[in-house]
């Protein structure tokens, strides 16, 4: 799995193509690239994006991954669902 660092530097890359490309504050604004306070600035911001909206579904998924939380579910069916494959599970360790 990427990390935090990853991710946000993807979401930077994805926003912005020119991300990796450094430009000179002086050059004109049709040149692609950014500069380092402009770089910094957007990955500021995807971090903060990152944090409020995609990490807490993480830690979420994480939790649901390592049988930290359960599922609880929606409707009969999906409570039969659930418990075949309980079931399964169970029967797969003897």
């Amino acid at each position: 799995m990427k990390t935090k660092e990853q991710i946000i530097t993807d979401m930077c890359y994805t926003y912005r193509h020119d991300y990796g490309l450094n430009k000179d504050p002086n050059d004109p604004s049709w040149l692609a690239g950014m500069t380092s306070d402009e770089r910094t600035g957007l990955y500021n911001t995807m971090k903060q994006i990152y944090e409020n909206n995609i990490e807490p579904l993480m830690v979420q998924y994480k939790d649901l991954q390592e049988g930290n939380s359960v599922v609880v579910p929606k409707d009969k069916d999906h409570a039969e669902a659930m418990v075949r494959v309980g079931m399964f599970y169970l029967e797969q360790k003897k």
